[in-house]
């Protein structure tokens, strides 16, 4: 690794205090030949420079090495907590989607028992009348049904969207410092959105959508160019959505 600078130390003067100015300026010429240039052959070493002047960059080089390898390590283990804390990330959304999907499934078997239920209580009250007048029950009632079964689910998605992804979405957030404004009301018309998101890609997807817009930089108002700052409308734009899943703002 080519090092971009190198540290001098307060207690390297005294073996260096007995150079002369003009033989530290040897000294440091020959220091930024070698950063430059990299490793030098020891006896081309030899033929440059004098012995005084080839001892003390000697040692210095020692230093300058041992800087540069506590630094490698210090990028090393910096990248394996980043690596750690990714990890960790992906295991609480898979955890709370796994959550969801087990409440969907009960949501599911209860709805469809209902549906059982009143199937079997128009059948009866079907037999009850004649075949003109069943005609018409049975076209209002399945008119009627579809109209009820629409807006109740739309109901039941609103109130999932306010009380599970509304503080999710907030916490993940907070959780990466993000910019990106929390959302303080969850809207008919953002809930929908949500569940043509979902409908059409998955919770999965989502989930990982948004946890790769908190943790980007240029989505948080740390671009280069610009300062723009993301919002959830914003993501939830199919143009968008697609963008940061396929890895558009990783950055």
């Amino acid at each position: 690794m080519k090092p971009k600078a190198f540290v001098l130390y307060p207690n390297q003067w005294e073996p260096l205090s007995c150079l002369t100015d003009e033989q530290l300026g040897r000294l440091f010429r020959h220091i930024f030949c070698w950063l430059n240039d990299g490793s030098l052959d020891m006896k081309k070493e030899e033929q440059l420079v004098e012995p005084d002047i080839l001892l003390a960059f000697r040692f210095m080089r020692m230093q300058i090495n041992i800087d540069i390898d506590k630094y490698q390590q210090l990028c090393e283990r910096n990248r394996q907590k980043a690596l750690k804390r990714w990890s960790k990330d992906a295991n609480d959304a898979t955890a709370y989607l796994a959550m969801h999907k087990k409440e969907n499934k009960k949501e599911n078997k209860k709805e469809n028992e209902k549906e059982n239920e009143n199937e079997k209580e128009n059948e009866k009250e079907n037999e009850k009348e004649n075949e003109s007048s069943m005609a018409a029950v049975d076209i209002n009632n399945n008119n009627g049904e579809a109209v009820n079964a629409a807006a109740a689910a739309d109901k039941d998605f609103f109130e999932k969207a306010k009380k599970e992804w509304q503080p999710w979405f907030n916490q993940l957030l907070s959780k990466y410092e993000s910019k990106i404004p929390v959302i303080r009301v969850m809207t008919p018309q953002r809930a929908k959105r949500l569940q043509e998101i979902l409908n059409t890609y998955g919770s999965e997807a989502l989930a990982e959508v948004c946890r790769r817009a908190a943790a980007s930089q240029f989505l948080n108002g740390k671009g280069t160019k610009n300062k723009f700052i993301a919002n959830f409308d914003w993501l939830l734009d199919e143009k968008n959505f697609l963008k940061i899943y396929e890895g558009y703002y990783n950055v």
